[in-house]
């Protein structure tokens, strides 16, 4: 009975000694797992690591303002609508005096059907794109609409290269972190944090890139428009033809009679084509009552003899 009063009180004993144990290894266990890395004025403007790293653009409203002796980074385009009497020379024309300012043609197309319409993309450097649309209009084609836009992303540009300074200094705080991490969950844990930071760099890299190349480069949208035909224009009776109009009718008829030449052999080769095989009945149904005409013909011709012979002996 005497063990029996003190068996309850030794098991409690037993209980508290294994939970103080519990408590004691779980207290180690978390003074040597991985610090988290400190982010206050350490990595001014740094996202903290739980966040979403990955960030492919930036919200405007979270921009610094620029410092104003900072150079200005402006997009800067243009819209232009020309019309030539020649659009193929003007095209060569206008790709020329780009090419002279360092500029290039990305982008053409061109349509060719009773008149020919050209459009394309010219990049210019932009701080000669007022020039470039002198040119341009002093080129002899008329000007019929041209409009410039302009967006100051000043702001936008220098947050975004803060940025990226300040995510590739926390990147390789990281990657010190993971050189001297001593356990396995360590090193997952901070190459976690290494993959994210390193998605971010390269988003915020490629937005740079972007920017630095639209403020560098300004691209003019053209069109050009073919003046009207005169061999189309109708002039009045009592009116004589320009000198303007004879040129072109002397310079521009005989080609358009070639082609006209040219389109009636066409469609004539594709008439025969086609109705190839009623021409080939038909010729053939000729040819059976020709030969026909032709035997009987010469069947005819001894009846006729002998009844000339039987005459003249009569």
């Amino acid at each position: 009975m005497k063990k029996n009063k003190y068996l309850p009180l030794l098991l409690s004993l037993l209980l508290l000694l294994s939970l103080f144990i519990s408590g004691c290894s779980a207290a180690i266990s978390k003074d040597q797992a991985p610090r988290e890395p400190e982010y206050g004025n350490e990595y001014p403007g740094s996202a903290a690591p739980d966040e979403d790293m990955d960030l492919p653009s930036i919200d405007p409203d979270s921009v610094s303002p620029a410092d104003p002796s900072l150079p200005r980074k402006v997009i800067k385009n243009a819209d232009m609508t020309v019309v030539s009497t020649d659009p193929v020379k003007t095209k060569a024309d206008i790709e020329s005096k780009a090419s002279s300012l360092g500029g290039f043609v990305s982008d053409f197309s061109q349509q060719v059907n009773n008149y020919i319409y050209i459009q394309m993309t010219v990049e210019v450097p932009g701080d000669k794109l007022d020039l470039f649309l002198r040119q341009i209009g002093d080129s002899g084609v008329k000007v019929e609409r041209q409009s410039v836009t302009s967006e100051d992303v000043t702001d936008s540009y220098y947050d975004t290269e803060t940025r990226l300074a300040t995510t590739r200094d926390l990147l390789n705080h990281y990657r010190d972190m993971l050189a001297s991490a001593d356990t396995i969950d360590e090193t997952l844990q901070v190459q976690a944090k290494i993959d994210q930071l390193t998605l971010e760099l390269e988003s915020l890299q490629g937005r740079l890139n972007r920017l630095e190349l639209l403020t560098s480069y300004s691209r003019v949208y053209l069109e050009i428009y073919q003046e009207k035909d005169p061999l189309l224009e109708k002039p009045s009776e009592l009116e004589p033809l320009s000198w303007e109009h004879v040129k072109y009718f002397i310079s521009n008829g005989f080609g358009r009679l070639g082609t006209v030449l040219l389109l009636v052999a066409q469609y004539l080769f594709i008439g025969i084509a086609v109705g190839f095989p009623v021409i080939l009945v038909v010729v053939l149904i000729i040819l059976i009552i020709y030969l026909a005409k032709k035997r009987k013909k010469k069947k005819g011709l001894p009846a006729a003899s002998a009844a000339d012979d039987n005459v003249e002996q009569k």
